[in-house]
C-alpha cells in the first residue's frame, strides 16, 4: 500500500475521486485535514475491502478520469514496468551477484550524550536534530540507554546532522546507486549490460499486461522496491558507496545506569558532554529520577564536575574497535562540552565557568590536548539555549556546533568497508520487534544471497558497531549455550526491565522514609508508573531490594516484562542467565530458589562521611590506571562488574548473605565480603576511590597472593568485557603523599617499585612484609626502587612491562632479523583469515588487500612485508603486544609465538653453556700448559 499511496501522492487532493472510483466510502472524509491523510484512508479501505486488488485496476481509474490522475497513471506505468524488468532480473540473478561483489564505505561515529540528570541530555540531541524543542517539560527521566537515534546522516556540505527513517535511508541509497552506477557508465562508455550476457531487453520481455493483474500485496514497502529498481536496471557490480553516519544514543543520567552503560553501548568515539551552566561545577547535587511528573531520589550524590571527569577519563581507557571491516580506524575519542541553560546565566559566568573548568581538569592533561572540541574563539564550552523557541535562535547554535564536530572531530571517526549484503540485510531487520530468533535473521539474509555463515558475520558486525546485541556463545549456569537462537535488535527491553527494577528502590524527594505506612501513599506515582499492579511488589520486598537482594519473580510484575518477554522464545529464566553470563547479578546461595543479588541497587558512599579501613597485617593493596604514566580516575562500570565476576567465578569462596556485620561497606562503590580460607570466615573490603580501587584484607597475610591473584583475573576479564585497555597495574599508597603520589608495583616478582610523582624521594616502609605479601615474592630479599629523575629512557618500558603481565620480564625479545621472518609468518600462518586485523594492530595499509584477488594466506604475506619494510617497532615485543590486543583471534598464534621466542631463549642459553664449558676448557689447558716444566 505504501508503493500505492505514493504512486498517487501528486494527486491527493483528488482523493474524493479516487475513493468513488474505487468503491470506497468517502462521505466522512470532508473533515478538514490534510489531503494526504483522507487518500492514505481511502486506499486502506479499499485494501480491507479486498475487492479487485490489483494494478489493472488502478490503470482504468486513472483511464476514467485522464485530466486529473494523467501524472498519476504515468507514474504507475513506470512503476508495473520497473516492476516487472526486476522480477525478471532476480531471475536472472542478476541481484544476488550484486549483493555479492557491491560494497558501502561507511564513516561511522558513534555518539554519546552525557551528563547529570537534568542537564539537558534530550533537549541538546533534538537542538543538534534540528528538531522542535519539547512544547512541555519531560515527565519521565531517559533510560538507561535510549537508543533515540538509529543513523543519522551527515551532510558534506551543510555539515548539518539529519535524522532519517528507514524509508529516507533507502531513498538515498537509492540515489546514490544511480550516480554511481551512472558513473560507471559514462567512464566505460558503454551501456550496462547483466554480467552473465544476458540482453536486458530478452529480461524484461514480460509485457506491462502480463503484471497488471497481479494481486498488490499489502505492507510491500515502496522505497525498498524503488532501490531494488534502481539497482537491477544497471550493472552495478564494482560499484562502492560512501556514506557518513551517527548513531546516537542519549544515556539517561540516572547514576546506576551510567555503570552500566558501557557494557550494552561499547565505546563511544564522540562523547557529547552536557553541563548545566545554571548550577556550580562542583557543587553537590542530589540525583534524581522522574516518574509521572515527580522527583525521586536516586540515593546518590554527584557533581557536574564528577561527570566529566568520569565521562573523559573511562574514554580513555576504552580500546579502538578492531574488526577485519575497518579500513580507517579512529584515532582516540573525542569530547565536545555543551553549556546548558545559557539563558539563565549573567555577566561573566561562563568566563568564569570556563575557567573553573580548565582547572579542574588540568590533571587530566596532556590526554585531553587535542581531545576536546573547541569553539571558533577557542573556547572548551559551546554555551547554548537548548530549549530556545526561535528557528533563526537553534540553527545558529546547530549550525556552530556541528560544524566544529565536522571540522576538529574526525579523529573520533571509523571507516568500515562492509558488503551491501549487510548494509541491506540491516535496513531489512524489522522496525516493530526488538527481539528476533536467529532463524529469522537468516531468512532476511537469505534474501540478499546470504549464507547462515555470512549472517553470522554481520550480526557480530553490528553488535561490535551499532546497538545490536548478538551473544551466540553465551552460557547459562549449567554451561549450556542458551542465547545462540535470539538476536536483540536493540537493547532497550534489557535496559528499560533494569530501569524499572533499580526504580523500585528510588524515595520521594520529600520523604523521610519512604516506607513508612504514613508516607506509602506519596510512591504511588512512582510505583504506578513501574508495576503492573503497585500492591504485587511488597514493602518488604522493596526494603530487601534496597539491600540488592531480589528474587526472580519480580520481572514478571514490572510493566516492561509485556516487551522484553512478548518473544515466547525469550523467557525470564534466559534473562536471568544472560544477566548472569554479563556479570550484573550474582546467585545467592541456599535453600531459596530463584534469590539474587544486584549491587545495582546500592545507593552510592559517595556524599556521606568517608569511608575508612581499619588497620590490618597486610596493608591495602590498589589497583591504578595509567595513561602514558599519567594516573586516570576508574573506568566507569568496571567495578561493581569485577565483584560479580569475582562471586560468580566462586575461586574464592564467598558468603553473601542478608544478615552481615554493621562494620561491613553495602554501597555499590564499596562493598565487604565475608571469604572463607581454610575453613576460616575472614573479611575482604572493595572500595572505588574513584581514582583507584582498594583492597583490604583482614586475615593472615599467607593468603594476600591469592586473593590479588584472583582479583586481577576478574579485573582483567572485565577491562575485555569491556572493550579496555590493559592499562591498569597494581600500587600501594605512597608514605609521603598519599593524595598525589603511588608506589607502582614495576616488577611483581622481584617487587620493583617506581614512585609516580618524580620528585618524591621515597621511603623504606614500602618494603615491609606488609607489602609484600600480597606477591610471591621472598619478604626477606632487598628492595628495588627506581629513581624516576634517573631513569625517564626506561619508565615508559617498565610500565608496560607491569600492565601487560603475559610479557616475561626475563625474556626482553630481540629483534626480528631478516632470516626470522620466514617463521614470523609459520607462527601466524594458522591465523592468516585474521590479515585485516593483524594489519590494522601492526599499523600498516589493508584497504587494498579487500578487493585484492588471491588467498589469506597470500594477503597475510603482504602484511607483514609492508611491517618489515616500513621498519617500525619491528620486534617480537610488538607481535606479543599484537597478540594481547586481539585474543580471540590470535590466541593460536600467541602460543606458537611463546613456544617459539622460548625455544629460541633456551637455543641461546645453551649456546652460551657450551661456550663458558669451552672457554673454561681451553683456561685450563692454557693453566696446564703454562704449569708443565720447559724440557728444553
Amino acid at each position: 500500500m505504501a508503493a500505492v499511496t505514493q504512486i498517487f501522492g501528486s494527486s491527493a487532493h483528488c482523493y474524493m475521486l479516487i475513493g468513488t472510483g474505487l468503491n470506497v466510502n468517502v462521505s466522512d472524509l470532508l473533515l478538514p485535514v490534510k489531503p494526504h491523510t483522507n487518500l492514505h484512508l481511502v486506499f486502506q479501505r479499499w485494501f480491507d475491502a479486498d475487492r479487485d486488488v490489483n494494478w489493472d485496476t488502478l490503470i482504468k481509474l486513472c483511464d476514467n478520469y485522464p485530466d486529473q490522475l494523467g501524472k498519476a497513471k504515468s507514474n504507475l506505468l513506470a512503476y508495473i514496468e520497473e516492476k516487472v524488468h526486476v522480477e525478471d532480473l532476480k531471475k536472472l540473478g542478476a541481484l544476488d551477484k550484486w549483493m555479492t561483489t557491491g560494497s558501502v564505505d561507511l564513516t561511522v561515529t558513534r555518539v554519546n550524550m552525557l551528563g547529570v540528570p537534568g542537564a539537558g541530555k534530550t533537549c541538546a540531541q533534538l537542538l543538534l536534530l534540528g528538531e522542535d524543542a519539547p512544547t512541555e517539560g519531560v515527565n519521565d527521566s531517559t533510560e538507561i540507554a535510549c537508543p533515540t537515534v538509529r543513523a543519522v546522516a551527515a551532510d558534506d556540505e551543510s555539515k548539518k546532522w539529519k535524522q532519517i527513517t528507514r524509508d529516507e535511508l533507502l531513498e538515498g541509497l537509492a540515489a546514490d546507486l544511480i550516480e554511481a552506477s551512472h558513473e560507471k557508465i559514462e567512464d566505460s562508455g558503454t551501456d550496462a549490460v547483466p554480467s552473465d550476457g544476458t540482453d536486458q531487453s530478452q529480461a524484461s520481455s514480460v509485457t506491462k499486461d502480463s503484471a497488471s493483474l497481479k494481486q498488490i500485496e499489502d505492507g510491500v514497502d515502496f522505497y525498498s522496491e524503488k532501490v531494488i529498481q534502481e539497482i537491477l536496471a544497471k550493472d552495478p557490480k564494482g560499484i562502492h558507496l560512501k556514506r557518513h553516519w551517527l548513531y546516537v544514543i542519549d544515556s539517561g543520567g540516572q547514576p546506576a545506569y551510567q555503570e552500566l552503560l558501557p557494557l550494552f553501548t561499547r565505546a563511544a568515539s564522540l562523547n557529547i558532554i552536557t553541563l548545566d551552566l545554571s548550577k556550580p561545577l562542583d557543587d553537590e547535587l542530589d540525583m534524581m529520577y522522574r516518574a509521572d511528573g515527580k522527583y525521586f531520589l536516586c540515593r546518590s550524590k554527584s557533581t557536574q564536575l564528577a561527570s566529566f571527569q568520569s565521562a573523559v577519563s573511562t574514554a580513555a581507557n576504552f580500546k579502538s574497535l578492531h574488526i577485519s571491516c575497518i579500513t580507517k580506524a579512529h584515532r582516540h575519542s573525542m569530547h565536545l562540552v555543551l553549556g546548558t541553560h545559557y539563558d539563565e546565566i549573567k555577566g561573566d559566568t561562563l568566563r568564569t565557568y570556563e575557567a573553573d573548568l580548565n582547572s579542574a581538569i588540568s590533571s587530566l592533561q596532556p590526554y585531553l590536548k587535542d581531545r576536546i572540541i573547541t569553539t571558533a574563539k577557542d573556547s572548551i564550552i559551546f554555551p547554548v539555549n537548548t530549549v530556545a523557541e526561535s528557528k533563526e535562535e537553534r540553527d545558529k547554535y546547530r549550525k556552530e556546533v556541528c560544524q566544529a564536530i565536522w571540522m576538529d572531530g574526525s579523529d573520533a571517526s571509523v571507516t568500515i568497508k562492509i558488503p551491501i549484503q549487510w548494509f541491506a540485510f540491516e535496513l531489512s531487520l524489522p522496525e516493530d520487534k526488538s527481539i528476533i530468533t536467529f532463524k529469522e535473521a537468516a531468512s532476511i539474509g537469505e534474501k540478499y544471497g546470504m549464507k547462515e555463515e555470512d549472517t553470522t558475520k554481520a550480526l557480530q558486525y553490528f553488535h561490535d558497531v551499532s546497538l545490536m546485541l548478538y551473544y551466540p556463545e553465551a552460557k547459562d549456569i549449567n554451561d549450556q549455550v542458551f542465547l545462540d537462537h535470539l538476536v536483540f535488535l536493540d537493547p532497550k527491553p534489557i535496559l528499560d526491565i533494569l530501569s524499572q527494577l533499580l526504580a523500585l528502590t528510588y524515595e520521594h524527594a520529600d520523604d523521610e522514609n519512604t516506607f513508612d505506612d504514613t508516607n506509602e501513599h506519596d510512591n504511588f506515582s512512582l510505583l504506578k508508573s513501574i508495576l503492573l499492579d503497585q500492591k504485587q511488589v511488597s514493602k518488604f520486598e522493596r526494603i530487601n531490594l534496597k539491600d540488592g537482594f531480589f528474587y526472580e519473580e519480580i520481572f514478571i510484575r514490572l510493566k516492561s516484562n509485556t516487551k522484553i518477554f512478548s518473544h515466547s522464545k525469550f523467557e525470564c529464566s534466559h534473562l536471568i542467565s544472560l544477566l548472569l553470563h554479563l556479570n550484573i547479578i550474582t546467585k545467592v546461595e541456599g535453600n531459596e530458589k530463584g534469590h539474587y543479588f544486584i549491587p545495582y541497587a546500592l545507593p552510592s558512599y559517595r556524599g556521606s562521611k568517608a569511608l575508612t579501613v581499619e588497620e590490618s597485617d597486610a596493608q591495602s593493596l590498589l589497583i591504578v590506571w595509567m595513561d602514558k604514566n599519567k594516573c586516570l580516575p576508574v573506568p566507569q562500570g568496571l567495578f561493581p562488574l569485577a565483584l560479580m565476576y569475582l562471586h560468580n567465578k566462586k575461586e574464592l569462596k564467598i558468603d553473601l548473605s542478608l544478615s552481615r556485620p554493621a562494620s561491613y561497606f553495602n554501597f555499590r562503590d564499596a562493598m565487604s565480603i565475608q571469604i572463607t580460607l581454610e575453613e576460616m570466615p575472614h573479611t575482604l573490603h572493595f572500595i572505588n576511590r574513584y581514582t583507584h580501587i582498594e583492597i583490604a584484607f583482614t586475615g593472615p597475610k599467607k593468603h594476600c597472593s591469592e586473593i590479588r591473584k584472583a582479583v586481577m583475573k576478574a579485573i582483567d576479564k572485565v577491562t575485555d568485557d569491556l572493550h579496555m585497555e590493559h592499562n591498569h597495574a597494581n600500587a600501594f599508597a605512597c608514605p609521603n603523599d598519599k593524595k598525589k603520589c603511588y608506589c607502582l608495583i614495576v616488577n611483581k616478582d622481584k617487587f620493583i617499585v617506581n614512585y609516580i610523582r618524580g620528585d618524591c624521594p621515597g621511603s623504606s616502609l614500602i618494603s615491609e612484609s606488609k607489602c609484600r605479601c600480597w606477591f610471591k615474592c621472598s619478604t626477606d630479599a632487598p628492595l628495588h626502587t627506581t629513581d624516576r629523575a634517573k631513569s625517564t629512557e626506561r619508565e615508559e618500558t617498565d610500565s608496560k612491562e607491569t600492565l601487560r603481565e603475559s610479557i616475561d620480564t626475563e625474556h626482553n625479545p630481540d629483534p626480528i632479523t631478516d632470516k626470522e621472518r620466514t617463521a614470523v609468518m609459520k607462527i601466524f600462518g594458522s591465523s592468516d583469515c585474521y590479515y585485516m586485523t593483524i594489519g590494522i594492530g601492526l599499523c600498516v595499509k589493508t584497504a587494498d588487500l579487500i578487493d585484492m584477488q588471491g588467498t589469506a594466506n597470500t594477503k597475510l604475506h603482504l602484511v607483514f612485508q609492508r611491517w618489515f619494510d616500513a621498519d617500525r617497532d619491528v620486534n617480537w615485543d610488538t607481535l606479543i603486544k599484537l597478540c594481547d590486543d586481539f585474543p580471540d583471534e590470535l590466541g593460536k598464534a600467541k602460543s606458537n609465538l611463546l613456544a617459539y621466542i622460548g625455544a629460541k631463549e633456551n637455543k641461546r642459553k645453551f649456546a652460551e653453556t657450551d661456550t663458558r664449558q669451552y672457554n673454561a676448557k681451553k683456561l685450563k689447558v692454557e693453566e696446564e700448559d703454562e704449569d708443565m716444566p720447559d724440557i728444553n
